[in-house]
């Protein structure tokens, strides 16, 4: 674990969980967000990204499974919303 040095300002960090959690967050499943966040109210999802919102929220902490999951989700209403485009 590094250490601060007296009187720093900044906190010891285990280098390990660091990188652990830095590689949860942004590891190797990519976000399918857009930056077009609108929630459809009728569907309950962003009409961006098409993820519900407990999806977007669990995404900082999903493990790459959970992320496909959720990315297998996200396939799943874009057919459903392109197969009903009139």
């Amino acid at each position: 674990m590094a250490e601060a040095g007296k009187g720093s300002r900044h906190r010891a960090v285990n280098k390990e969980a660091f990188e652990a959690g830095w590689d949860r967050i942004f590891g190797g499943v990519s976000s399918p967000c857009v930056e077009v966040c609108e929630l459809d109210y009728s569907a309950n999802v962003c009409r961006g990204c098409h993820r519900t919102l407990d999806e977007v929220a669990a995404w900082g902490y999903a493990n790459d499974d959970e992320k496909k999951r959720i990315l297998n989700n996200v396939q799943e209403r874009r057919k459903h919303v392109e197969n009903n485009k009139s």
